[in-house]
This record gives C-alpha cells, structure tokens and sequence, in this order.
C-alpha cells in the first residue's frame, strides 16, 4: 500500500500539471475568441495519456520477465531519479511563467496544428515522466502501482476541474517550488534504492566492495514496528523519502548527495527564505 500511496502522489503532481498547463491553453484560447480550437486540446490530451499508458505497458512487457531483477530495478530506478532531476530543473527555468510562454506559443501561430502540437508537448511530457518515475514500482508491484496512479490521476483530475469552473487561481511559483521539494526527496530515494539493489547484486555475484557495501543500523526494528520498511510508516517513507532502517555506506554516500545537490539548486533559485 505504500507503494501505491506514493506513485499515487506522483501521479497526482505530474497530472495536475498536464491538466493546469491545458487549462491554461483553453482559457487563452477563450481570450482570444478562438473557441471552436477548444475541442483540439481535449482530443490531443486524451491521446498523449493513450500513448503514455501503452508506453508504461510496453515497459512492464519487456522488463517483467528479465532474470536480474536486481539490476533492472536499480537501473530504472537511476532512470527515474535522473527524470525527476531534469523535471525540477525545467519547473525551475520555466515553471513561474509558463503562462507567458504559452501564449507566445499560440500568439505565433493559432492554426489547429500549432494548437494540437503546443498541448501534445505539455500534456505528453508529463505523461512520459510519470511512467518513467513509477516504472519501478511498476515491475516490483505492479497491483499497487497501477492503483496508486490511477487514484493520483483522479484526484488530479477532480482538482483540475475545481480550478478551471470555480475560477480558483494558482501560485505557479509557489506550487513548482513545493513539488520541486517533493521531487528531490523521491529522486533522492529512488537512488538509495536503485543502489541497493545494485549492491545485493553485487553481493550475490560474489564481488566484494569494501567499506562501500558495509551496513550501518539507524533503528532497531522488528518486522512488526510500524517503522519497518514492509509497514504503513516504514513503507511509506521508504517510497517517498529513501528511508530504511539500515543503509550500505555507498547507499547513504550516492542518496545523501543526490538530495543535497537539488535541494540547494532549489533554494538557490526560489530563494524561498527570501521571498515567497
């Protein structure tokens, strides 16, 4: 269940967004009179989740079956955080005033091709991020995974419909800045993860790493602690953040400075201590 409680909050992130960016594009669209192109955003929308989803079930059919479990979830994993690390850096350069680039965008061409091509880009991006971040979790557990997108997407879905008829507005700053954090946490821990896993490969081939594969204890935990790993607590902290009440010293090397590295390159550019 934790699993799918935190795909579920990623797909949530990377749906919202499609559906804010779309949003956009339709009231811009309604600003400048050119309703009848309305009905092109929803058509390409609908077609670049088709597209994503067929993605995700291409990349379940070829990596369910491969015999190096371990290596193909490390592997993905490392894929996935590098993805969340290109995400926050383009919600860093372009996030606070993707408005503005929008509708440049179609102020430059408002033909239906123009149209269809602008929101196939957005929507279609963040579609290809959440089946590269959860793909992971989708060989490991793909029940969980499946449920937690789905729920993710939904609620997205339902709070898009909220901002768009209710008139609600967003702080686009304020909202990449805080899925900026959210992110580098996940991204920092699925490269803990993907480094276990590639450590207990390591270890069953019989390749000894020295110091970089010795374990250190944080909590002692039973497998009946809620803070266990395979718990609700433990489980959940685990997807989200990378906990785990022992780490390898590589593991604790590679994600500790995963974290560091984007959290400072966050701050850095929001400066949030400064002004919000």
């Amino acid at each position: 269940m934790s699993e799918a409680l935190a795909t579920g909050l990623v797909a949530f992130r990377e749906a919202f967004e499609a559906i804010l960016l779309s949003t956009i594009i339709i009231m811009l669209l309604k600003k400048m009179g050119e309703h009848g192109k309305v009905k092109i955003v929803y058509t390409t929308a609908i077609l670049s989740v088709v597209l994503g989803v067929a993605l995700g079930a291409g990349i379940y059919a070829i990596f369910k079956g491969f015999p190096e479990k371990e290596l193909v979830e490390a592997g993905m994993s490392y894929l996935a955080a590098l993805v969340i690390g290109t995400v926050i850096v383009w919600g860093v350069r372009h996030g606070p005033k993707i408005k503005g680039e929008i509708e440049a965008k179609l102020a430059s061409s408002l033909s239906a091709k123009a149209v269809a091509v602008v929101t196939f880009i957005f929507v279609f991006r963040e579609v290809l991020e959440t089946v590269l971040i959860t793909a992971p979790f989708l060989v490991s557990n793909p029940s969980s995974t499946i449920l937690g997108v789905s729920a993710g997407t939904l609620g997205a879905l339902a709070l898009g419909v909220a901002v768009y008829w209710l008139g609600m507005r967003i702080n686009l700053r304020t909202f990449f800045l805080g899925t900026s954090i959210l992110l580098a946490f996940v991204a920092s821990g699925l490269v803990g993860y993907g480094t276990h896993e590639l450590l207990e490969w390591f270890e069953e081939e019989g390749i000894e790493l020295g110091v970089l594969g010795k374990k250190i204890q944080f909590l002692n935990v039973g497998e009946d602690s809620l803070l266990h790993p395979k718990n609700a607590i433990g489980g959940l902290l685990s997807v989200m953040v990378g906990y785990y009440h022992y780490m390898e010293i590589a593991r604790i090397i590679l994600q500790g400075s995963t974290l560091l590295l984007l959290l400072a390159y966050i701050i850095a550019a929001y400066k949030p201590f400064g002004k919000l």
